[in-house]
């Protein structure tokens, strides 16, 4: 067995320190979950069978408060990955000491295939810090609906900056429109458009054509489109367009009606 460890961790490698096995009450960000989906080659759903604690001489490096264990786990179902899945699985995990997972617990691994292992239990090393997660059915349905954009026509949309922009003041007092064009590494086009009638909050629409009146429509949260606009929009206008102060006006309100990012750490 101990042979068998040791050359398992050298087949793992490091593990990616996480704050836990647990997700918090509300789950992750919709940011962080879509960072994890799309940055993990496999992901699964999967039954704790162990979790075995390494001793300080083959984890020398985990800080005080902290331990690092070997889980071991039964696979229930293959969320993403590999067409052939693995009966069970096993990786490592480092976190609060007195966190480790429970035999029996269900969680959401994301996680990068390793080298070595026994043709039953397939070695994996987690992909990023909080990359395993305690399994809910709500997590689940998230992680799927994230793939399932993921994979539709046009790809995973990419913005990456401001093109060009106009303002029309309109007819009456308190009436407008701006239009920004943005450009993208993946996607698009895509027209950023903030409307302005009077009384009302301005409101914000995304044409993904060419035809930006028919295909302009509300940003919709919790989409891989949503997601680039709140992380990937620059916090100001560059160049000429941040002399005009409709543009300026419209862009602020643009970014506040769309959010914050919510990303809890730098992506891959």
């Amino acid at each position: 067995m101990r042979w068998r460890l040791l050359l398992l961790l050298l087949a793992l490698g490091d593990p990616v320190p996480a704050q836990g096995a647990q997700a918090p009450p509300a789950g992750p960000s919709y940011t962080d979950l879509a960072d994890l989906v799309l940055a993990s080659p496999v992901i699964l759903h999967a039954t704790v069978t162990r979790a075995q604690r390494l001793p300080r001489r083959l984890a020398p490096d985990v800080p005080q408060g902290a331990a690092r264990h070997l889980v071991e786990a039964r696979l229930v179902s293959l969320v993403k990955g590999e067409s052939l899945a693995p009966a069970g699985a096993e990786w490592l995990w480092q976190g609060p000491a007195g966190e480790a997972p429970k035999r029996g617990q269900e969680l959401i691994a994301f996680l990068v295939p390793a080298q070595g292992g026994r043709p039953e239990v397939r070695p994996y090393r987690l992909v990023a810090a909080g990359a395993q997660l305690r399994h809910d059915a709500a997590l689940e349905a998230r992680i799927r609906a994230i793939l399932a954009e993921a994979r539709a026509p046009g790809g995973i949309p990419r913005v990456t900056g401001v093109r060009s922009g106009f303002h029309v003041p309109g007819t009456v007092d308190g009436e407008s429109e701006s239009q920004f064009f943005l450009a993208a590494a993946s996607g698009g086009p895509y027209t950023l458009v903030v409307l302005r009638r009077p009384g009302a909050k301005p409101l914000v629409k995304v044409a993904t054509g060419d035809l930006i009146d028919e295909s302009a429509a509300p940003v919709a949260p919790e989409t891989l489109l949503w997601r680039t606009l709140a992380c990937d929009l620059p916090a100001r206008l560059p160049g000429d367009l941040a002399r005009e102060d409709g543009l300026v006006r419209d862009w602020e309100a643009a970014r506040t009606m769309i959010g914050a990012c919510g990303r809890s750490a730098p992506s891959g």
